[in-house]
């Protein structure tokens, strides 16, 4: 971990990046635009963390995919809930759906993928400073579209969960986890046929014929959690 001091009026930039190529790319950055100066370096999400309380950079930029137990995401929820950075730029080589709905979601203000230039990332990080949010059309509509779904399912959940009584939702989390009918009867206590009546009434709540149906839609809308 390098740190830096301040300059002046500078937009102060904290890079958390591994990679020492792409550290550089984004130092190069800030010694060649005005305006930018680069406040720290850090190679793992915990030396982030613990530099940003002490410098509160003006703008992270944030590899999502980082060595030991702190991934980017798990950075930038903790930036935002420490309040020592001011606005988080992603870049990273990700490009799935997912990590742009989960970037976003957690306070990102601009999502840049690894292959973009120097002055691109001079722009973003100019742009980010000013309070502008930088992401692609696509990436807007990536964002909306999984907040669509998401919504779809805390409805669809609601709704299914206020139909299932106690003890049907007690079964199908038993089910998830893999037990038999048998292992269900024993753990409450219940009668092997007592527990398929309840298997049944679940599956038509639910809308399924057997485990495997019961058990994928209840985690897709988030009723039981699969380890």
């Amino acid at each position: 971990m390098t740190q830096r001091s301040r300059t002046g009026a500078d937009v102060q930039v904290f890079v958390v990046e591994d990679h020492p190529v792409l550290r550089g790319v984004v130092r190069l950055a800030c010694e060649h635009t005005p305006g930018l100066a680069l406040a720290g370096e850090a190679a793992t999400g915990e030396e982030a963390v613990e530099a940003c309380r002490g410098l509160h950079p003006d703008v992270v930029v944030l590899d999502l995919s980082l060595p030991g137990a702190l991934q980017g995401l798990d950075v930038a929820r903790a930036l935002r809930a420490e309040g020592t950075a001011g606005r988080i730029l992603v870049l990273t080589g990700r490009t799935d759906e997912e990590a742009v709905f989960e970037a976003i979601r957690v306070g990102a203000d601009g999502y840049l993928e690894k292959t973009a230039g120097m002055r691109f990332i001079a722009d973003a990080l100019l742009r980010v400073a000013a309070g502008e949010r930088v992401f692609t059309p696509e990436q807007e509509r990536i964002a909306v579209s999984q907040l669509g779904e998401m919504a779809r399912r805390t409805r669809q959940s609601s709704d299914i969960r206020a139909v299932l009584t106690q003890r049907e939702l007690q079964i199908l989390e038993l089910l998830s986890r893999g037990f038999t009918v048998k292992q269900v009867a024993t753990r409450l206590r219940l009668s092997p046929r007592t527990v398929e009546t309840h298997i049944s009434k679940l599956y038509r709540k639910l809308g399924v014929r057997n485990r495997v149906q019961a058990v994928s839609k209840a985690s897709a809308i988030g009723l039981v959690e699969l380890s």
